[in-house]
């Protein structure tokens, strides 16, 4: 018996996610970052480019706020 598919972009890395049609609906975790989210089967798109869903959202969010910061204090190089 095969299984059926269907393949959906992860909203936190962007990745293609090959999901098992029985998980529709689910929650599913992306193999590549570990982002979760809900598997629909339609293109997910993300709205706003500074709210990433999730907690790995949240910690990326932290990330890229702190090398802001950095790169406004000269503390690093922006080459």
């Amino acid at each position: 018996m095969s299984k059926r598919y269907f393949q959906q972009s992860c909203p936190v890395c962007g990745r293609l996610v090959r999901i098992e049609k029985h998980l529709k609906f689910e929650t599913v975790v992306c193999q590549h970052c570990g982002g979760n989210f809900t598997a629909t089967d339609k293109p997910i798109t993300i709205s706003r480019s500074d709210e990433l869903p999730g907690r790995e959202g949240r910690r990326i969010g932290r990330l890229l706020k702190k090398s802001e910061q950095l790169l406004r204090s000269a503390k690093a190089s922006d080459c």
